[in-house]
């Protein structure tokens, strides 16, 4: 339980922060795993396929998948400029 709000924000955003990285893993995950004519990939989210599925896949796979994803979202949003 938060007692101000500015930490409940802070939360809330960690929350979302948290999702999204877990969602864009999730889905490299899901694109490498299930090819786009499997009909698996249309039943399972990316999300689902992270944290439930637990696919058996090696390390090295794993690793190359998540930096995949990590170069993607860098790609897309550490480059962009804020007036922040």
């Amino acid at each position: 339980m938060n007692k101000r709000r500015s930490y409940m924000e802070k939360m809330v955003a960690l929350l979302v922060i948290a999702y999204v990285i877990g969602l864009w893993l999730g889905e490299t995950l899901r694109e490498a795993l299930f090819p786009g004519d499997n009909r698996k990939y249309k039943l399972y989210s990316g999300l689902f396929v992270l944290l439930k599925l637990k696919l058996m896949i090696s390390l090295q796979d794993y690793t190359r998948i998540s930096l995949q994803a990590m170069a993607s979202f860098s790609l897309c949003f550490l480059g962009a400029r804020t007036n922040v």
